[in-house]
């Protein structure tokens, strides 16, 4: 059977009616969160190892997040998936009118600045008008995303290095002075606040590196975790060759192993 969006729409209907599914029935939007934040990040993994049919599946698990939480809302009488629908349309449209309008760019960043400056003048928008950029942060972003967004917005409004060098040997200067905690670490005090304080400031500095690099750091550091996490399975199963476990192997041993997983095509 051939089901299409509207189809989709009348069975989460169903699934929510009196004598639908009870655990469907017992959601609100809080207890669904966890769900949309699991289901996009299955689909970023999926994208990221390029795998088709999965992205497809994992978007149709994010799609199912948006009729959802759209479904409870209904029935809350505050909107429809219909009202989404129509609130994004319209906001596409608005932003693009030198797709859909008279206007006109040369390139991308023209689109953007564009976009921004018709965002500001947005009815929802000019209600924080004067408040401060770091209100517009949300704090429901994971701490990566979150140092990102803070960076964005604090540089959009000029706050930022012209160029990624200054940025660098802003991040080799955090660098040096997380060194220089760790050397006043002793056996009395460890130094665990300062310690964090000053990582804390490497990490931040890394994500303005990053930006200032044109990519972004969450995705580069996705990408470290997949390849290390590859690379140990690949270890892990070179050490069962050898009919040891991999406790057994000890570090000369293990990063033995963990070249010849480097260099593994």
């Amino acid at each position: 059977m051939k089901y299409s969006f509207d189809d989709l729409i009348k069975i989460m209907e169903r699934l929510r009616a009196k004598d639908g599914c009870p655990w469907d029935r017992e959601q609100d939007t809080r207890s669904l969160l966890p769900y949309l934040v699991e289901e996009s990040s299955e689909f970023i993994d999926a994208a990221q190892e390029g795998d088709k049919a999965h992205m497809c599946e994992e978007l149709g698990d994010v799609l199912l997040q948006v009729v959802f939480h759209s479904q409870v809302c209904k029935e809350q009488g505050d909107f429809t998936i219909d009202d989404v629908v129509q609130g994004i349309c319209e906001k596409m449209v608005r932003r693009h009118p030198h797709v859909f309008g008279e206007a006109h760019v040369d390139n991308a960043a023209g689109v953007t600045r564009q976009w921004e400056k018709i965002k500001a003048s947005e009815k929802n928008n000019l209600k924080t008008a004067g408040c401060s950029i770091m209100d517009k942060v949300s704090k429901s972003m994971p701490t990566l995303a979150r140092a990102q967004d803070i960076i964005r917005r604090v540089a959009k409004v000029g706050f930022d290095w012209g160029a990624p060098e200054p940025v660098f040997d802003k991040a080799q200067e955090e660098f040096s002075e997380f060194r220089a905690e760790m050397q006043a670490v002793t056996p009395e005090n460890r130094n665990i606040d300062r310690l964090e304080d000053e990582f804390g400031d490497i990490m931040f500095s890394l994500v303005n590196v990053a930006r200032h690099c044109g990519f972004n750091a969450n995705i580069a550091l996705q990408r470290a975790n997949s390849k290390f996490e590859k690379r140990f399975r690949e270890v892990e199963r070179l050490t069962k060759e050898q009919g040891k476990q991999i406790g057994e192997v000890g570090l000369e041993g293990l990063q033995e192993l963990w070249k010849q997983a480097k260099n593994a095509k």
